[in-house]
């Protein structure tokens, strides 16, 4: 073997390399494996594939822990409010009204009272447009941010060369967006005239337009520091791939960057995924909003297992009398076999039909009272007979049982014992339902069972005559786990703060424990 370098501990010839990130050399195993508490810090655990089915992607190269983070982005090549969205200032994306809107002097593009400039649409706008943007109307979706995002990027062009061509290497599927238009998508081309009729544009083409179009609907992240949300395209991030059963984890920092962290061990050779989509939704409603936005269909482990590992979650009962099976299709990826068949006795029923039911539950549960815990349990029991316990529709209203009970004026100290160990039971099931069906969704698997943690630790507070140590690490271990899950999350948002208030609780716990023992 030729010498490549020198060895990063001794510095004499090296023949060894890191067979993860490539960039770091050893004149021996041993020196390798000294210097690789250091190097791990830094070392690139995966590498970037393309196919013609998926395209670009990362593949791990080196086995990967639970809570390791792969991507760190610091800062957006774009970033910019959503393409509906209601007045905000482009400055820091609060919700304006016309008590605090102030007008760019530059440019016109209203901003909040503290914010005094913006992004480089202010450039754009004031330079191709002979008088200054006005807006008067506020507190529903304004058709003039639909532009916002397509004039930063063209800005991008002259400002930073180099980003705008990284930008437009992204995939587009300009063709697709087309054809979705006006079901789904909003048309590229509406955003093209309007785009043209606004600003000053002759030496930008259309394709030019109609691409970044694209690029933004096609590789936008959904960001969640403002309220709304703006989106963002990140260069790195861009390449993951999708899976509804993701073994990848996202979160934002305070400053609008980017973090990806394992969710599951990943080993050397296996893709790393997120998932584009609401994991909690039904299969068919998952892989429908894949094809529509994102113009793929959906192949993942989860979506090609009907039984999504055995969860039964899209599944409803049997009605054939006698019968304690469930029914479900035997597969969600041909559209020709959308039949639910019974896992027990056999008994068929029409796609039709059960759409039918679906959808009638799907009304109720939209009418049902909200925060209302009543109301919650009689929707829990009315279907009961009809779903399956770990149904979509069961599922999603457990969740919000299970957050509403003890939220009342009080706190857990102020429910009955009933509702106390109801909550225990709930936060329980949906915890395992989570790690099963969405293991990468570290939000509300942290928030649930920071809720666990609370609940049972109050549980021992009124029966110090059982267990309480038992109960207390138990308490403890919900806790340890919260907090793994959430410590990523940025302090502007609720699962930000629950991680700060779950590392003091943690600190609290072992007090109370050393004293116990």
């Amino acid at each position: 073997m030729e010498p490549q370098t020198v060895c990063a501990i001794c510095g004499e010839v090296a023949f060894h390399k890191c067979s993860a990130c490539e960039n770091e050399y050893y004149c021996s195993k041993q020196h390798q494996k000294a210097d690789w508490i250091k190097h791990a810090d830094v070392c690139k655990s995966f590498k970037l594939a393309e196919n013609s089915t998926l395209g670009r992607h990362y593949i791990a190269t080196r086995n990967i822990k639970v809570g390791e983070i792969i991507l760190k982005e610091d800062q957006p090549l774009i970033a910019g409010p959503m393409q509906n969205s209601i007045p905000v200032c482009l400055g820091c994306y609060k919700v304006l009204n016309k008590n605090i809107a102030v007008p760019c002097r530059k440019c016109g593009w209203p901003l909040c009272q503290n914010c005094k400039d913006h992004g480089p649409e202010c450039d754009f706008t004031s330079s191709r447009r002979d008088d200054k943007v006005t807006i008067t109307e506020f507190g529903y979706p304004h058709p003039s941010y639909q532009c916002i995002n397509i004039i930063k990027a063209l800005s991008m062009k002259i400002t930073d060369p180099e980003s705008f061509q990284k930008l437009l290497s992204f995939e587009s599927h300009c063709k697709r967006i087309k054809e979705k238009a006006g079901v789904v998508l909003e048309n590229p081309l509406n955003i093209l005239r309007f785009i043209r009729r606004f600003f000053k544009t002759d030496d930008i083409l259309d394709e030019e337009i109609t691409k970044i179009v694209g690029i933004l609907q096609v590789n936008g992240h959904e960001v969640p520091l403002a309220d709304p949300p703006y989106i963002a395209v990140y260069e790195l991030a861009s390449f993951l791939e999708h899976a509804c059963n993701a073994n990848c984890s996202k979160s934002f920092t305070n400053e609008g960057g980017i973090i990806f962290h394992a969710a599951t061990p990943i080993v050397k050779g296996q893709h790393i995924s997120i998932c584009y989509t609401d994991a909690l939704w039904s299969t068919a409603n998952r892989r429908y909003y894949l094809s529509e936005t994102k113009f793929f269909d959906c192949v993942c482990d989860r979506c090609k297992d009907p039984t999504e590992f055995g969860v039964m979650y899209n599944s409803i009962k049997c009605n054939e009398i006698n019968c304690s099976g469930f029914m479900l299709p035997k597969t969600y990826l041909d559209p020709e076999q959308k039949e639910y068949v019974c896992t027990t006795c056999g008994l068929k029923l029409c796609y039709d039909k059960v759409e039918e039911i679906l959808e009638k539950i799907g009304i109720d549960l939209s009418n049902i009272k909200k925060n209302d815990i009543t109301a919650c349990k009689e929707f829990l029991s009315r279907y009961k007979n009809v779903l399956h316990a770990n149904h979509f529709y069961i599922i999603d209203v457990t969740i919000a049982l299970s957050q509403l009970i003890g939220v009342q004026s009080g706190g857990l100290q102020a429910i009955d014992e009933d509702l106390l160990v109801e909550k225990i039971e709930l936060c329980k099931k949906v915890s395992d339902v989570l790690k099963i069906l969405a293991p990468a969704e570290n939000r509300i698997r942290g928030l649930i069972l920071f809720e666990t943690h609370a609940t049972l630790a109050e549980y021992s507070r009124r029966h110090t005559e059982e267990d309480t140590l038992v109960l207390l690490l138990e308490s403890k271990k919900c806790l340890i786990e919260a907090y793994r899950l959430l410590k990523y999350e940025p302090e502007v948002l609720l699962e930000g703060k629950v991680a700060r208030r779950a590392k003091q609780n943690l600190k609290n716990f072992n007090e109370i424990l050393k004293r116990l023992n």
